[in-house]
């Protein structure tokens, strides 16, 4: 299993609502350190509920951004991915 490190950041499922807050990243340290979403340009978790994963990927590096833009809708595009987990029993 790979280490990476938490993001304190939270939403809600943009395809069901469920609070999402196990955001984690492999841009820093990968210690297990909880970082903030300025610290790294690509976080994601996944929906238990819907069975959805959800990425945010920086549009622009880290080292071109400035530390004033904290709407995460402005500084980050938003992938999603649908059902990516079968339910096979």
């Amino acid at each position: 299993m790979g280490m990476y490190d938490n993001i304190d950041f939270e939403m809600d499922c943009p395809v069901c609502g469920a609070v999402l807050n196990n955001f984690q990243s492999k841009d820093g340290p990968c210690l297990m350190d909880t970082l903030d979403v300025d610290d790294v340009d690509q976080f994601y978790d996944f929906c238990h509920t819907c069975k959805t994963f959800i990425t945010f990927n920086r549009k622009v590096s880290k080292q071109h951004t400035t530390k004033f833009i904290k709407d995460v809708k402005k500084d980050f595009d938003m992938e999603i991915k649908y059902n990516m987990v079968s339910n096979h029993q």
